[in-house]
């Protein structure tokens, strides 16, 4: 009876301690997959950044417009709805007259209004923005080149969303020419270290047949190319 009851005994702990070794193999191989699945991940393909996340802060300088109002106690005392930084790198705005703004992000631009205008209010709010997609001011973002065949070639600014496509940006260039051959748009791109890429983008595949992820993200100083159709 001893001795079967041991054998019960030692029986029981070898699947326990199987038991638990499985359980380590398995955990074992969820990390290792885990870490195959994300130090090994491959970088973002070419055009499917995410929009609105770039890190770049962008500053001031010559040629941007901004928007700014002064309230206080809730009401707006001073509203200037667009200002130009000069080529000098300066605003004019009531009370302060020139102020230099070159290089300045908007955040602390506002601390430094802050500080010159309350000499005149009592804790005033400063609220100033961009003035985005005018005519006469540079787009803050930047700007995409769509050339070839479309009815308005030129620059297209980037809105403040950064979510400006291939498709996008032809529209704002007016639309596709006639003579377009839409299965064959040319997106180029400037990389850091000096090389050029490029991509090929069908419109077609994007409208026909609902592949979305056709219709890159573009960033600032992209090029599209919209090639004449071969008759």
């Amino acid at each position: 009876m001893n001795t079967s009851a041991e054998g019960t005994k030692s029986e029981a702990a070898r699947i326990r301690r199987g038991r638990r070794g499985g359980r380590y193999l398995c955990a074992f191989m969820i990390l290792l997959m885990g870490w195959g699945m994300t130090g090994c991940r491959s970088t973002p393909q070419f055009g499917h950044g995410e929009p609105g996340k770039s890190t770049d802060v962008v500053r001031l300088r010559p040629g941007l417009m901004i928007s700014m109002s002064v309230l206080v106690a809730g009401q707006k005392e001073i509203e200037e709805p667009s200002k130009r930084v000069s080529d000098g790198g300066t605003i004019v705005l009531p009370l302060l007259g020139e102020i230099e703004v070159a290089d300045m992000t908007l955040d602390e631009l506002q601390g430094k209004l802050t500080t010159r205008y309350k000499r005149y209010f009592v804790r005033p709010q400063i609220i100033l923005d961009y003035v985005r997609d005018t005519k006469e001011g540079i787009s803050p973002w930047g700007f995409v080149t769509v050339l070839g065949r479309v009815k308005e070639p030129g620059r297209v600014p980037i809105p403040a969303t950064r979510d400006m496509t291939v498709s996008g940006a032809i529209q704002r260039a007016g639309g596709l020419a006639p003579s377009a051959r839409p299965n064959a748009i040319l997106v180029s791109r400037s990389m850091s270290d000096g090389s050029i890429e490029s991509r090929t983008v069908n419109l077609h595949s994007v409208g026909a047949e609902g592949r979305l992820e056709e219709d890159i993200i573009l960033e600032a100083n992209d090029v599209v190319f919209v090639p004449e159709a071969l008759f």
